[in-house]
């Protein structure tokens, strides 16, 4: 199967006694018609959207690969779960297995969920989740489930992290819900083609959960300077003002205490002309005086 044929852009419905053979599916899918789906998506790795399979009773060889799912997986009216879900890690929306009476065999690889999990007609909860980790939102469960972190903060960014490495097995490069075909990778520069294209772009990382697109090299690693990962001001806290920083972290802390949007930010830097790779903090104080939240940015680091 070609690399065109393997991936289907957009939204998909499935219909009964249909074999689809998509690793990768940019859009939904919604399998609500089927009422077992052995053998529907024998090779589907990854979902950018959501999952609906609504009217599945039994998941057994359902989405036997399925590795990410980008959105929610509604599976209400699965009563049993053995067998379903066997590879799936990271789900960035709600898990709905709200009529799942026993879960053992369920969801066996599951790490991580973004939102919620709904599990309400659970009677035992022996072998439930058994991966699960973290939940950034609640766990709706008559037994509870122990281990599991709920209201994690941190669980939409290790999904985010979780499809980036799915989809990065198959050959594509999902950040930033960009979808590309990877051409090849070295340390953090991809060279990639937007899937829908036919040009070749750049992708550049900062590491952790930033990324930026560009035609060319330097417009990437011009955009992830503006980029925001994080609204946590507590790594700051630490500097002082004669504190010498990096210009990226520079802006990333004064986008992350003043709440500063990423064009504003780039408009003044771009008007400022040339601005040292590293500064201290008193330095991009006087800089930013007068600048959108710079009274907040100052008085975090000129304590009384």
């Amino acid at each position: 199967m070609s690399d065109d044929n393997k991936i289907f852009k957009g939204d998909l419905t499935a219909n009964p006694g249909i074999i689809y053979g998509y690793e990768k599916i940019t859009g939904y899918v919604d399998a609500s018609s089927l009422t077992t789906a052995e053998g529907a998506f024998p090779k589907l790795a990854s979902v950018g959207e959501s999952v609906y399979a609504r009217s599945l009773t039994t998941a057994e060889g359902a989405f036997p690969k399925l590795a990410s799912v980008g959105g929610s997986v509604d599976a209400r009216s699965l009563t049993t779960a053995e067998g379903a879900f066997p590879k799936l890690a990271s789900v960035g929306g709600y898990v709905d297995a709200s009529s799942l009476t026993t879960a053992e065999g369920a969801f066996p690889k599951l790490a991580s969920v973004g939102e919620s999990v709904y599990a309400r007609s659970l009677t035992t909860a022996e072998g439930a989740f058994p991966k699960l980790a973290s939940v950034g939102g609640s766990v709706y469960a008559r037994r509870a489930l122990p281990g599991i972190r709920t209201h994690d903060e941190s669980a939409p960014a290790t999904c985010r992290r979780h499809i980036f490495q799915a989809n990065l097995k198959i050959g594509y490069y999902f950040a930033d819900g960009i979808l590309a075909r990877l051409i090849n990778r070295k340390g953090r520069v991809a060279r990639v083609i937007v899937c829908g294209n036919t040009a070749m772009s750049y992708v550049v990382d900062d590491g952790s959960d930033s990324y930026s697109h560009g035609a060319t090299l330097d417009e990437a690693r011009k955009g992830l300077l503006y980029k925001l990962s994080s609204r946590d001001t507590a790594p700051f806290k630490k500097w002082n003002p004669q504190t010498m920083i990096s210009l990226v972290d520079a802006i990333k802390a004064y986008r992350a205490i003043t709440g500063a949007c990423e064009f504003g930010t780039r408009r003044f830097c771009e008007q400022a002309g040339r601005l040292p790779s590293k500064l201290t903090i008193a330095d991009a104080i006087k800089r930013t005086r007068g600048q959108y939240g710079s009274e907040e940015f100052a008085k975090f680091f000129i304590r009384a």
